[in-house]
């Protein structure tokens, strides 16, 4: 796998953070500072840089500590669940990984995040409510919406902790298949990888979640909750910004997807070998081909009895 896949993903992402950060700087720059940190001067957008700045290491950190034990932790209690029925095995699977994968994979972290965001974008606005409730609509609006990515960003940390044990268990291929016993009920055979059992309930949540939230943050909230009025240029911001608010989380997300491509040997060596310690069989891939079905070429056709001379 050559480093030309990282090309187009490492763009998206200098381009995404870039684009946050001047999104956040219009915003707050003219908000006092939170007050974290009392001997830092300026904003409240110095306040969210110093943050940003904490979490990175620390999302580094999480990352190397926690994801190899919580992907362990994750095959335990599939294995706990789905035992009874389904063989766990080590597939051998293919390595090719690209950009576009790449992308796929922190799409999933980044609508959990933003959906999730809610629980703490209320937070957000309280310690702000004084100088928050004086500013003009316009500005009550625009810090509304940022609210939400500040929200996503810090609920981001959470959203890789449950998400990376999934990536490592996909890596590794680790799957489960129904046993032979169970081919006999009437139902199709099931083969799954571990770690996308975990990501599509994840996922589905975030799927489930994600309108309902951003329709609560960027619409209700500011236009019938707090009175202001859905003139149409605000109707299209809040539009574009829930469509495109996604695409920046992501952007944050992706240097964990580079890590977690720098680490991979690591992470799969170490997790297969605990694979097998629970029993897991190593496999092939299956194969699907088309079942050959035999043609009749001649039909069968009843002999004609002889024509016997009639005697007149």
């Amino acid at each position: 796998m050559g480093k030309a896949r990282f090309i187009f993903p490492f763009l998206f992402s200098a381009g995404g953070i870039a684009a946050a950060l001047y999104i956040l700087y219009r915003v707050t720059t003219e908000v006092p500072s939170f007050e974290f940190f009392p001997f830092i001067d300026g904003s409240l957008f110095t306040d969210i840089v110093v943050i940003l700045g904490i979490a990175i290491p620390v999302i580094v950190i999480e990352y190397f500590i926690i994801a190899l034990p919580l992907a362990a932790l994750f095959l335990i209690g599939s294995r706990m669940v789905k035992s009874a029925t389904y063989n766990f095995s080590i597939m051998d699977i293919g390595q090719d990984f690209s950009g576009y994968r790449m992308l796929r994979r922190s799409v999933a972290p980044a609508l959990f995040s933003i959906s999730s965001a809610g629980l703490v974008v209320g937070l957000i606005e309280g310690i702000i409510l004084d100088t928050y409730s004086a500013l003009p609509p316009d500005q009550r609006y625009l810090i509304g919406l940022s609210a939400t990515l500040m929200g996503a960003l810090i609920i981001m940390p959470i959203a890789l902790a449950l998400f990376i044990p999934t990536w490592v268990l996909n890596d590794a291929g680790i799957v489960t298949y129904l046993k032979e016993g169970q081919l006999d009920v009437r139902q199709c055979p099931d083969t799954e990888g571990v770690g996308r059992w975990y990501s599509s309930m994840l996922g589905g949540y975030s799927l489930f979640a994600f309108p309902i939230a951003m329709v609560s943050a960027h619409f209700v909230t500011p236009f019938i909750i707090e009175g202001i009025t859905p003139e149409p240029q605000l109707l299209i911001i809040s539009s574009l910004w829930t469509i495109g608010i996604p695409l920046l989380v992501m952007a944050f997300i992706l240097p964990v997807v580079f890590l977690n491509e720098a680490a991979q040997r690591r992470s799969v060596g170490f997790i297969q070998r605990f694979a097998r310690g629970l029993a897991a069989k190593e496999v092939e891939k299956p194969v699907i081909s088309r079942k050959e079905v035999k043609k009749e070429t001649e039909e069968e056709t009843p002999e004609e009895p002889a024509k016997e001379d009639l005697d007149y």
